[in-house]
Parts: structure tokens; sequence; C-alpha cells
């Protein structure tokens, strides 16, 4: 075995390794970096569907005399999926039902009664002072209803940096109420409990402190060093829910059984497995060579993609299975317009490395082309969908980012270095030559 026949063995073995250490880190974890196994329980949050749970719908009631707004089911929503990231249920799904209604799906939740009076009373916006009485901020000088909006801004400070803030205006009435707090709140700075405390029901949103007396119905909060801008509009979307208007009544409940979830989930491994299994030996069997480090990279690709979950706790819904599945099929549809392409470049008398180079060359466009307009696709599902679309949306989004950069990086990588270890047979192309050099 000559040098660089050497090199290119030692360098596949390499690759091959990392792709076997990717694998394993993705199957059992490391407990070290607090990364679990894909398949340890907690790792991923089943959705509703797989694990079974509650979904409540509830319906708006508006004050007599008013209709209800797609504005006011806005803050709705804002408030309800507020409610539901502070009951730690981030897995919880929430969307808009009709002009007047809203639906909480809650995985694993057993009991649904309890879940409509944790989530179906009206949100309650809060601005608390200091009470010498119980030596916390327990005194409500304002309520949501004394808001008139909140927003997320960029603002110019003194130092000229620009900085995230959170401005709000309040209404008439709510404009005396504040000017009056903010006066008793900046007459206690030197016993240090110059604050008003912004609460959402029982939950402390924010702190900010008060200097001075404020006029005029508007302030704006800040922090030193300016606020993270997710924060930022976090905290600026609860303070428009706190204004809620409107009375919620259950409109529907049903709790439903994971039965039928587990015997999905299984079955979609299944398909999975077999999926995977065809995809390979349609490789081999068409590509031969090329088809092997394909598979080589279909591994890579389904390592990096439970790696990926594993990392992110994704929320695993059937949709977002079949994305996964889908997703399978596109991580070696690259590796099809690449292999065809040098095919025609064999035929026409180039060495194996240099149709190598120009079918990866010819067909950048096309894959190109092909994986941003899925992504476009991917995006307007997740940002006109809701619930599981979303999941199937971000589970495809990641299928295609991932295979993009196997099929680009990874088996091209692998197909140099077959090169390099003298697997260069027209044979091994599945190419039988027109054109004799």
């Amino acid at each position: 075995m000559n040098y660089t026949r050497a090199v290119g063995s030692a360098r596949f073995i390499l690759v091959l390794l990392v792709i076997a250490l990717t694998l394993c880190l993705a199957v059992f974890g490391y407990s070290t970096w607090g990364l679990g196994g894909v398949f340890d329980k907690g790792t991923i949050v089943l959705g509703l569907d797989l694990q079974g749970g509650s979904v409540i719908t509830f319906r708006a009631i508006p004050i007599e005399g008013e209709e209800v707004s797609s504005a006011g089911m806005a803050s709705v929503y804002t408030a309800m999926r507020t409610r539901l990231d502070n009951a730690n249920l981030k897995e919880a799904n929430c969307y808009l039902v009709g002009d007047d209604m809203v639906t909480i799906e809650i995985p694993g939740d057993s009991d649904p009664n309890k879940a409509v009076q944790d989530f179906g009373a009206t949100g309650l916006l809060t601005f608390r002072a200091y009470d010498s009485a119980t030596g916390d901020y327990t005194k409500i000088v304002l309520t949501g209803d004394d808001v008139a909006n909140a927003a997320a801004l960029q603002q110019q400070q003194n130092d000229g940096t620009i900085q995230k803030v959170v401005s709000l205006s309040f209404t008439s009435a709510g404009s005396q109420r504040f000017y009056e707090a903010t006066k008793t709140a900046a007459s206690l700075v030197g016993e240090g409990h110059n604050y008003i405390a912004i609460y959402m029901d029982e939950n402390q949103l924010s702190r900010p402190s008060v200097s001075e007396p404020i006029e005029g119905g508007n302030a704006v909060i800040s922090q030193p060093g300016g606020m993270e801008a997710e924060y930022a509009s976090m905290l600026a979307g609860n303070i428009n829910a706190g204004a809620l208007k409107y009375d919620l009544e259950e409109a529907s409940i049903r709790t439903v059984g994971p039965t039928l979830g587990e015997k999905s989930l299984s079955t979609s491994l299944k398909a999975g497995a077999l999926g995977i299994l065809l995809v390979i030996i349609f490789m081999i069997a068409v590509y031969r060579m090329p088809g092997v480090m394909a598979s080589i990279a279909l591994v890579a690709y389904t390592a990096l993609f439970m790696l990926m979950l594993s990392i992110s706790g994704a929320n695993l819904t059937l949709p977002g299975i079949a994305g996964i599945i889908l997703s399978i099929g596109m991580a070696v549809d690259a590796n099809v317009v690449i292999f065809e392409r040098m095919k025609e470049e064999l035929r026409s008398g180039k060495s194996a490395m240099a149709a190598i180079k120009a079918g990866y060359s010819k067909a950048f466009s096309a894959i190109f082309d092909s994986n941003v307009t899925t992504l476009i696709a991917a995006g307007v599902l997740y940002f006109l969908g809701s619930g599981t679309i979303q999941g199937f949306a971000v589970t495809l989004s990641f299928g295609v980012i991932i295979s993009f950069f196997t099929a680009l990086v990874v088996t091209k990588t692998l197909l140099k270095l077959g090169c390099a270890m003298g697997f260069t047979a027209d044979r091994l192309f599945g190419v039988e030559r027109s054109v004799k050099p």
C-alpha cells in the first residue's frame, strides 16, 4: 500500500470513528455535559398525540354591549401562553380557534378540571408598591386596566448607546394613579424600597426602580446594560396581556389517552428504520461505491439529527416524526443529483477525482435552490400554522439543514477519501464509458 492510500485509509477510518462517536453521544448521552440520550426518558418531550393529556377550549365572554376583537383575542393568547410557560409547561400548545375561542393542549396532564381552574381564570396584571405593614411589595397601586399599551423599543441612552427598553403608556385614570405611585416610591429611595413590582397573577415579571415621580402617563422600563431583546418582547407582551378584558368560559374539554400515540410512535419508528434500510439498499445497488459513501453519510445525518433533538429538548409530535421521515428521503436527494452529474463526467472521460469535483460544482445550484425553497415552505408553515403543524415545520427545517451539510461536506469528504484509497474504477461508480480516454 503506497503512502497516498495509507493516508486516505487512515483518514477514512478517522471519519468513521467521528461518526460513530457522534452516534453514541446521541444515543447514550454524556452525563458530564448534562446531555441525555435521545431514548432516555425526559430528553425529548412527547407531544399530546404521543403521551396523551388534556385538550381544553375556552370561549371569550365580552363586556355587555361590546364584541370580541382580534386584538383582544391576541391578548388572551399571550396571557394563556404566559400562564403555561410560568407553570413550566413549555411543551404545551396554545392556539386561537375561530373568532372568540382559544385552545390549550397539555401533554401528560391527568386532571383536566384542575387545568380549567388554573388556566381559565382571567389573567390579572398588577403593579405593586412596598407595604411597610407586610414588609413586601403587596400594595396594589395599578392593574392591567390602567395600561393603554406596552411596547419593546430601542432607545438611545445618555452615553450614546442603543438599548432595548419597554415603553408604557397609561389610560387617563391610570396616569394619575401611576404618578401617585411613583411619587410615593421615589420618597423611599433612602430606605431602598423605591420599586414598583409588576405581577401577572402571583408571578413577578419585573421590579423596576423609581428615582422620581413620573407624570404624563408614559414611562420606560430599562435595565443597566440594556435588556435582552427576547426578555423585552416577553415583558411587553405580558403587560399587554394583563389588560385582558374578557372572562373565559369552558367550551369543551376532553382527555386524550396515550394508547394510540404509543402505537403510532412504534409504527413510525419502524417505518423510519425501514425507510433508511431501503434507501441504503437502493443507493448501493444503483451507485455502488458512491452509494456506500452516501449510506455512511446517512448514518451521520441520523446521528446529527438525534443529537440535535437531545440538545434542543424538542417537543416531538406525530407530524414532527413525519417531518423526520420525510427529511430522510431528502437526505439522499442531493446525493442522487450529484451522483448523476458525476456519471456524466465519467462517461465523458474524466478521472474519478475530477468527476467528483465537477459533479459537486454543477449540482450545487440545483441543490441549494431546492433546499432554500423547502425551508421557505417550512417557514410559512411555522409562522402561519399552530401546534403540531409547527412541530412538522421545525423537524423538516432541521432535516433540510443537516442533510445539506452531510451531502456537501460528509459525502464529498468520503468520496475523496475513497479515491485516495484507490477506489477509482468505472465499475465502482456504476458507469460504462461511452468514450475512451
